[in-house]
């Protein structure tokens, strides 16, 4: 074996040396074939639920459903807030009409419950007690009604006014019924002078506090078509919307905020983020490891020797992706940071066995037949070590780091081709005399603190042995979040969205979908469903059929009495602009002398505020080269819109009966198949976003229908499989790496030396994260197992100059032990630019592999000496190598 491994290195060293400019030359041109490969093949895939495994059962549950029914999961949720439930409804109806007609990029365009049919029928759908306390607050504002029916003025409003605070309105209405009136009257005074005024609502004023009360905010679902062979696929959906918005003027300056949400849109953004995070990281992490390999090396030839061979290697890598995955997902995509982490290790390795040639007078052939000889092996089982800690995920349901592990696994290959062939011919190149003469000294770091630590290997393994316990008391507190949401970026427009949805229970989107053969059989599993503490209700199509309906028509027709109203009178001339400032000082002496807002009440606050409001308008109108236009734009916004208003509020009045056959023909198909399976809505009794409510209630309900499907339950359900995946990944890790140590080496002590730190480092790293109150999740899971694979390098590293050098030369005073420690600090700097990323995920992986790395390097730095020191005093650890350094 030594005789054959002398012969190869021999033989590495002639083709190096003699042929460097031969090997670079064609190695670049064979580089530039794959970097154009690279660009034209290589995609990404912005879908978060092809990070899994599409035979899992609950994926198979989901694409089952969505061949029948409309799905949430690729629907993009249009989220509207307007400053009055009227401007709401009136911006979603123009929305919803622009991009229903563009079906090339959207399948369907709705708001649920907004159609003519619901706003025709909608109060049928409130209890009786709700209709009464309805009729109750129609009976306060009839007066008001009746009066601006006859006559929508100004003047007439203020004659009202002043009839009500006489107290000479009918016995129904209070004053306190006027303050909403003259809040109206106020926002109209300051929405006149705006650039894009708001009409008053009468509407939401009538409705405000009730059972009824619509709101401000309405929710839009278009089903866009999503190429997901397209680098962004809801990127074209989603800017038709903005540009549709745009168009309508639908902007926050005109009182409305239009944004967007959904796993869509969601999924854009993170890309987008992540982009731009991981380009940033890869920046940075390579201009850091440049600095830190110059700085190793002395010598800035040598090192961008070194840089160049990570960028060789990273385009071969990515080649290799495109052959293969085709795309990158949210996780792979972060492979360059962990390639140029890790691949710069070979080359610190290898250099710095190289310079430490030179610097001792070799030549440079015979520094590198040394530096082979030295590392050569260790390189290559390193290569293998790590590679299987990211060939670990491959055979698991979790595609996502499957595929980050078959593309970074292959990149370790990659590199080590490219430090052994490339990064020594182009060191050959670089390093001419003067070059070599510039190397100087060496000026290895000393570690005195560890290397003193040495000297007491006793007190370093009981205090090593000590804290394993304590954190293995620490460490099933270890939790992991599924919430992909909590992942995101939370200060972009669709988390921010998502999250609003989420506190109101009529709009989260966290409920189940269940599929029966009929209805009957769904109405039977509806009323299952409901028997769960956990579900506040299971509604089938029968549920948009209103019950008690001649009851609750009994009580609008009474309601619709106090809307018979005469016909308006006939307009009369307008008025001149005296007096409609008349009219103004009118109401505000009533607000300044009216005994009835003289206490501290709320109607008393309305009117010292509107008073104020009236002294800044009046001040206004003076100052205005025509004050004419001012009050009629006045009177138009606030009263303006309330005839259309009150015509809408009588049809919603006089319902007709509704019944499953007259139910819109756009809820049939969302709630009936065609071949007559029918839907189940599940819907929580408990916030979702609290605790473990969420896995409870997805438990709770798939107990009924294993088949069960919806955002809720996928990410359950991922969250579940990653588990899976991270405990098969770590366990095959472990296994695959023992064996291919005790396969090569045969020695079952050096395999213990080098695994024990790291199980160490592995607890300590879990017990941290639950100090530190941060969370498994998915995209830090990958962490363990790629700890155990990089890990070991370094203890193979060590070990391996254990044994080489003998007893009684310190471990931390080798070579081999400064290109440890470089090789740690160029990892740590490369994974540590993740820590910044505004993705929460990602910046969870940065973190956790910080933390991981920096413990996994003090366990080999600190606590493996110790070991090797221990077992050297029994005679173990002999010196096999009469070369030492």
């Amino acid at each position: 074996m030594r005789n054959r491994e002398k012969r190869c290195l021999e033989a590495w060293t002639a083709l190096v040396s003699r042929r460097p400019g031969v090997l670079v030359g064609a190695n670049l041109v064979l580089t530039l074939i794959l970097a154009v490969y690279a660009v034209l093949n290589l995609g990404v895939n912005a879908d978060n639920m092809r990070l899994l495994d599409p035979e899992l059962p609950f994926q198979k549950a989901s694409a089952a459903f969505q061949e029948d029914f409309s799905s949430l999961d690729d629907s993009l949720l249009i989220v509207i807030d307007a400053k009055s439930g009227a401007l709401a409804q009136a911006s979603a109806d123009r929305l919803v009409a622009r991009l229903a007609g563009q079906t090339d990029l959207f399948a369907d365009v709705f708001e649920p419950g907004s159609d003519g049919f619901f706003e025709r029928h909608g109060l049928l759908y409130r209890t009786p007690d709700e209709l009464e306390d309805f009729t109750d607050q129609m009976a306060r504002y009839q007066p008001i009604l009746a009066e601006l029916s006859q006559d929508p003025s100004l003047g007439s409003l203020t004659s009202l006014l002043e009839r009500g605070f006489g107290e000479q309105v009918q016995p129904a209405a209070s004053p306190a019924d006027f303050k909403g009136v003259l809040d109206r009257i106020g926002e109209a005074t300051t929405e006149v002078f705006a650039e894009y005024p708001v009409a008053v609502s009468w509407q939401d004023l009538m409705l405000e506090g009730s059972a009824i009360d619509p709101g401000t905010r309405r929710i839009v679902i278009a089903e866009p078509v999503l190429d997901f062979e397209a680098l962004l696929p809801a990127a074209l959906p989603m800017a038709a919307i903005r540009a549709a918005a745009e168009d309508l003027s639908l902007r926050p300056e005109r009182g409305v905020e239009v944004r967007i949400t959904g796993n869509p849109a969601l999924n854009l953004e993170e890309m987008t983020g992540l982009f731009w995070d991981v380009g940033v990281s890869g920046i940075f992490s390579f201009l850091v490891v440049l600095i830190a390999i110059f700085i190793a090396f002395r010598s800035f030839r040598l090192a961008l020797a070194a840089a160049a061979t990570l960028v060789v290697g990273l385009v071969w890598t990515a080649a290799f992706a495109a052959a293969t995955v085709g795309a990158l997902n949210l996780i792979s995509i972060a492979f360059a940071v962990l390639f140029i982490g890790l691949g710069v290790d070979f080359s610190i390795h290898l250099g710095l066995h190289l310079v430490f040639g030179l610097r001792r007078g070799l030549s440079l052939h015979d520094s590198l037949l040394r530096a082979g000889h030295e590392v050569g092996a260790s390189l290559v089982l390193c290569t293998f070590t790590t590679a299987i800690g990211f060939y670990s995920f491959v055979p698991t349901d979790y595609l996502g780091v499957a595929e980050l592990g078959l593309i970074s696994g292959t990149g370790m290959f990659v590199i080590l081709l490219q430090t052994v062939l490339f990064f020594p011919a182009l060191a050959t190149l670089f390093l001419g005399k003067k070059a070599l003469a510039a190397l100087g000294e060496d000026s290895r770091i000393r570690f005195v603190v560890p290397t003193a630590l040495e000297r007491r290997p006793a007190v370093v393994v009981v205090a090593a042995v000590l804290l394993g316990v304590l954190a293995l008391f620490v460490l099933p507190r270890a939790r992991f979040n599924s919430d992909v949401i909590e992942m995101r970026d939370p200060r972009t427009e669709s988390v921010q969205a998502f999250k609003d949805l989420l506190e109101d229970p009529r709009t989260s989107p966290w409920y189940i979908d269940a599929v029966a053969e009929d209805l009957d059989a769904a109405r039977l599993l509806a009323a299952r469903f409901k028997e769960l503490a956990l579900v506040e209700d299971a509604i089938t199509i029968e549920a948009y059929v209103p019950e008690e309906q001649g009851e609750k028509q009994e009580i609008l027709v009474g309601v619709s009495m106090l809307f018979d109203l005469p016909e308006p009178a006939a307009p009369g001339p307008a008025p001149s602009v005296e007096a409609q400032i008349s009219v103004l000082r009118r109401l505000q002496t009533l607000l300044r002398t009216s005994r009835v807002v003289a206490d501290d009440s709320a109607l008393s606050a309305s009117a010292k505020r509107l008073t104020s409001l009236l002294d800044d308008f009046l001040a206004q109108v003076d100052e205005e080269p025509n004050p004419r236009t001012a009050l009629l734009r006045f009177e138009s916004i606030l009263l303006g819109s309330f005839p259309a208003q009150l015509d809408r509020l009588r049809l919603a009045l006089e319902p007709g009966e509704v019944t499953l056959t007259n139910l819109p023909a756009s809820l049939r198909r969302r709630m009936l198949a065609a071949g007559g399976r029918a839907r189940v809505q599940v819907f929580p009794e408990e916030n979702l976003g609290e605790g473990d409510a969420r896995e409870r209630f997805v438990d709770a309900v798939r107990a009924i229908a294993p088949d069960a499907t919806g955002v809720a339950v996928n990410l359950i359900e991922f969250g579940r499989a990653t588990s899976r995946s991270l405990v098969q990944a770590l366990s095959l890790a472990l296994v695959l790496i023992t064996l291919l140590l005790l396969l090569i080496w045969r020695r079952p002590l050096d395999t213990f030396l080098v695994l024990l730190p790291l199980v160490l480092a592995g607890v300590l790293t879990g017990a941290a994260m639950v100090l530190l109150d941060r969370p498994f999740n998915f995209a830090n899971v990958i962490v363990l197992p790629l700890l155990l694979g990089i890990g070991v390098d370094s203890g193979v590293h060590l070990v391996h100059r254990a044994r080489v050098g003998g007893p009684g030369k310190p471990l931390l005073e080798s070579v081999t032990a400064q290109a440890v420690f470089w090789s740690a600090i160029t990892t740590i700097a490369s994974f540590g630019s993740l820590a910044f990323s505004a993705h929460r995920g990602i910046a969870s992986l940065g973190l956790l592999l910080v933390i991981g790395l920096a413990l996994t390097v003090l366990a080999n730095l600190l606590v493996l000496p110790a070991i090797v020191s221990l077992v050297q005093q029994r005679g173990y650890l002999i010196q096999n190598d009469p070369s030492s350094e």
